[in-house]
């Protein structure tokens, strides 16, 4: 029996698998659609996906006005008084120690109440505010819990560096507790190739210097990335960057904040898992810690300090209200700075490309050049020039006793 050559071409096919070939064409085309890949996929499919993706529009536009923001931003958290986090993760890093990773809890509640706890096998940290007081307490470290009234936080300038700038309405804000008054604040622009809104308020320090409040909008995610605040000579106090929000029950809370004290050379990395929203909390969350440790008001403790060294000289920690009436502070528009170098290597000033985007971002811009006073600042200099140097090696305490 001879056999017939085999001819593909010619294949016997049933009306069962025509129906299935059909089928499965039909079900390719679909997912076709779906991803976005045109049926009569080739070489070119990759290319016209490329050319298919779409441009995303930033939530917010870069001409938005300054009330129109802060409203915007006070709806994400409209009828939020308060939250909670069982399950806080705390890293810590100081200067010359190695990092420290904390288990604890964070609670905060309109208006000031405030308080973040976490350890583990060697280390404690106990934060808090409540409507009176904050407080902070660290082991290892200064064996005392260190208090200061509401009213006292910005004498803690006047005392060398060794206690984190903690102001509880500041720390409303970051946590979302508080709304933001579009009164308090002008709007500035970051230049062209970066999508940011600057919201920026100036308030008299303790010494008729000026202090200044930033909030760093995403205006292309609509969040919050920032909050931070700076003394008159463009000196960082204290920063929050704020990272994975989520909704929870209807209000945008950040899942990660990470605090920044410059002068202290210090970081605290807050991670969040499972925040509940408008709780009830008891009210021993807002006492202080008892440690049976030394409780020490650095209010009061500033205020001798400063009378004794006034009834010598009237330079170190001179009285607030013999300088703040001195100075008055104007808030203007910073000065941004663009790189210097772009993308290829030339002068940013011989780029006719808008589109171009430096690598390097956008710089800082100069905080102390916003600041002007309408009156000389020659006492104030007078006063910075004999500040003494802090002295190395010594605690908070024994520098402020002056041991």
């Amino acid at each position: 029996m001879i056999r017939q050559p085999h001819n593909p071409t010619h294949v016997t096919r049933s009306p069962c698998s025509e129906s299935s070939s059909v089928r499965a064409l039909t079900k390719f085309g679909l997912i076709c659609v779906l991803i976005g890949l045109p049926v009569t996929s080739g070489c070119q499919s990759s290319v016209q996906q490329q050319q298919s993706v779409r441009r995303v529009d930033p939530v917010l536009s870069m001409a938005v006005g300054r009330t129109e923001l802060v409203n915007y931003l006070n709806q994400q958290n409209q009828g939020l008084n308060g939250w909670r986090c069982m399950s806080t993760k705390m890293q810590v890093s100081l200067p010359g120690m190695p990092t420290q990773r904390l288990n604890g809890y964070i609670a905060c509640q309109s208006p000031k109440y405030f308080r973040l706890t976490a350890d583990n096998l060697i280390a404690k940290a106990d934060l808090g505010s409540n409507n009176a007081q904050c407080w902070v307490y660290v082991k290892p470290g200064e064996s005392a819990v260190m208090t200061w009234k509401h009213e006292d936080t910005k004498l803690l300038q006047q005392v060398p560096t060794g206690v984190p700038y903690i102001d509880p309405n500041w720390l409303m804000l970051v946590l979302g507790i508080s709304p933001l008054d579009p009164n308090d604040y002008e709007l500035s622009r970051a230049p062209t190739g970066k999508s940011e809104l600057w919201l920026t308020a100036i308030e008299q320090g303790p010494n008729g210097r000026s202090l200044r409040r930033v909030i760093k909008v995403d205006a292309m995610n609509g969040v919050v990335r920032e909050h931070a605040v700076y003394d008159s000579e463009a000196n960082a106090l204290v920063r929050a960057q704020l990272s994975g929000h989520q909704r929870r029950d209807g209000h945008l809370i950040p899942t990660q904040v990470k605090l920044m004290f410059p002068q202290m050379e210090s970081e605290l990395l807050l991670t969040f898992k499972g925040i509940e929203t408008n709780p009830q909390l008891p009210d021993h969350l807002w006492h202080l810690p008892d440690n049976n440790v030394q409780v020490v008001d650095l209010g009061e403790l500033i205020r001798q300090r400063m009378l004794v060294q006034n009834a010598d000289s009237p330079q170190p920690f001179a009285s607030p209200a013999a300088i703040a009436p001195t100075l008055r502070a104007r808030l203007q528009p910073p000065v941004f700075h663009q790189p210097q170098r772009t993308a290829f290597g030339a002068d940013s000033d011989s780029m006719s490309d808008a589109n171009v985007v430096p690598t390097a971002g956008v710089e800082e811009p100069d905080w102390d050049t916003p600041i002007s006073f309408s009156r000389t600042q020659e006492r104030s200099a007078s006063f910075e020039q004999t500040q003494p140097a802090p002295p190395l090696r010594r605690s908070f305490l024994s520098r402020m006793l002056g041991r």
